[in-house]
């Protein structure tokens, strides 16, 4: 099986996530991330997973996995 080494996140893995918008977005501007980019382009995983905080890790986590074709938990 061919994976992406750095997959795409996109709204739809905050979604699988359940994350609301309205605390994602907070997060964005945290991490200093560009929200508006996120929603049209999505971010490579390794962007997410290198706030070194949760959230980037769980959604990070979640793209793997779909690049994977894996199920989720």
């Amino acid at each position: 099986m061919n994976i992406a080494p750095d997959p795409t996140v996109t709204v739809e893995h905050l979604r699988k996530a359940r994350l609301c918008s309205r605390n994602t977005h907070q997060w964005f501007i945290r991490h200093g991330l560009d929200y508006m980019r996120f929603l049209n382009h999505g971010y490579p995983a390794s962007v997410l997973e290198g706030t070194g905080d949760a959230l980037g890790k769980l959604v990070a986590d979640i793209a793997r996995k779909d690049a994977a074709g894996e199920e989720e938990d």
